[in-house]
């Protein structure tokens, strides 16, 4: 057996349940549906195999057993939220939400967050604003794990930015979300859970040199995306950490192996379409740059073109039919993690495939 194949459902159920086990059952439906749908989207970096780390960080007291929220400042388009060391999934949600809120009645919100951990996927949040006809941004900084442009000094993290974007009702947004690394660190993770190497470009060892191990660039630093990736790193870090009084740069913590809550600032933006051009003629130029796009002549050695995060999303739609794929080795990290708390995961399995 190379892969097990669950339901979203049924992996979003197992997920929620053991995190029950130590967290309100609000809560744990909040992040299992975040880490499932990253899952589903295909960014496995990001999903059910971050379900033990974060246990395990609980465990030893760097992120709490329950979220309590803080509201620091509020005004008619921006707020600052304190999440207290609490998880990253449960305040972000909230903070969308408020965003999204204000955006809908003035036009525009914008939403900080400082002293979070981390939330997942920064697409799960900014498709909730496409979902209310506003235009969705969110971003985070994260530990120094990857170096600035030219140096061998972290200072940054991967710090990933997601832009969602509506089309009309009933139709999927254009959605961009990217690390400013080359890669997001979640990948190299990945890889060494499953003993994989990784492409050389992803990460340097502790030296500085190129490296296909995995192992050896998670004891080392992750690239960013050249020039441009570093200088967007480090205006992600001024809006998430500097603008909002989180950690940011070289003071966050690393999420593996150091021993202080990480303290990150997350930054979540809507804008209300209806208060620019109105939604009407929003989304009828909208289907024009789609079509403009996808129907373009595709280059040599392409198939066709697609927007941002059509792929994820065609992805999403399959994978909610036909269940998730889990590795074998993430699996059988789910299914230590559930015994650990005194869930069965068998109990949850309905398929599975070679």
């Amino acid at each position: 057996m190379n892969q097990v194949v669950m339901s979203s459902s049924d992996l979003e159920k197992y997920c929620s349940d053991v995190l029950q086990k130590s967290l309100p059952k609000n809560e744990s439906e909040i992040i299992a549906k975040s880490l499932v749908d990253a899952d589903l989207l295909g960014v496995h970096s990001h999903g059910v195999s971050r379900l033990t780390d974060y246990l395990k960080r609980m465990e030893e007291g760097l992120i709490e057993c329950k979220t309590e929220i803080n509201l620091v400042n509020d005004s008619n388009t921006t707020a600052l939220y304190d999440a207290n060391n609490g998880w990253g999934q449960v305040v972000s949600n909230l903070a969308m939400e408020q965003a999204i809120e204000k955006a809908l009645k003035h036009g525009t919100g914008f939403v900080g967050v400082k002293n979070s951990n981390h939330f997942g996927t920064a697409s799960y949040y900014t498709r909730m604003a496409a979902e209310k006809g506003c235009i969705g941004i969110a971003m985070t900084n994260g530990s120094a794990i990857m170096v600035p442009f030219g140096s061998m000094e972290p200072s940054l993290g991967t710090n990933p930015l997601s832009i969602s974007i509506p089309v009309g009702q009933g139709k999927d947004p254009v959605m961009l979300d990217m690390a400013t690394s080359n890669v997001a660190r979640g990948k190299i993770i990945l890889a060494n859970k499953n003993n994989e190497s990784i492409p050389e470009g992803w990460a340097i060892t502790k030296d500085g040199k190129q490296t296909t191990d995995a192992k050896e660039a998670l004891e080392g630093f992750v690239l960013p995306m050249g020039p441009k990736g570093s200088g967007l790193a480090i205006i992600i870090d001024i809006l998430s950490g500097v603008l909002t009084g989180a950690l940011f740069g070289a003071d966050i913590p690393k999420m593996y192996g150091d021993p202080d809550p990480q303290r990150l600032g997350h930054f979540f933006g809507a804008i209300n379409v209806d208060n620019f051009v109105g939604k009407e003629e929003f989304y009828k130029n909208m289907e024009k740059k789609v079509k403009e796009t996808v129907e373009s002549k595709p280059s040599e050695g392409f198939d066709r073109v697609f927007m941002p995060g059509e792929i994820e999303l065609d992805r999403k739609k399959q994978r909610e039919q036909d269940g998730v794929p889990l590795s074998k080795d993430i699996f059988k990290e789910l299914e230590a993690t559930g015994e650990k708390y005194g869930v069965n995961i068998a109990e949850y399995l309905k398929e599975t495939s070679k």
